[in-house]
């Protein structure tokens, strides 16, 4: 069983932060490789669906930040 620590929101900011990184460089690697979806290929409609999951991630962490940077009354630069 994981334990539960309490965070800082400036804790909770770099982990979003590290997070984010680590997630456009996956995604920067997924769209490098992609080659559209072939028409009745399952492989490529999944590997375009995986794409778009991530594309959703990476949006919803940099609103995450956004919202903890405005909390914590940094406005720093745009994510």
């Amino acid at each position: 069983m994981k334990k539960v620590t309490a965070q800082t929101d400036e804790e909770k900011l770099a982990a979003l932060l590290k997070k984010l990184s680590e997630a456009e460089e996956k995604l920067k690697f997924r769209l490098g490789h992609f080659r559209g979806v072939p028409h009745e290929s399952a492989s490529g409609e999944l590997a375009y669906s995986e794409l778009k999951v991530l594309e959703d991630y990476v949006d919803s962490l940099k609103k995450e930040i956004e919202a903890l940077k405005t909390k914590l009354g940094s406005p720093g630069p745009k994510v």
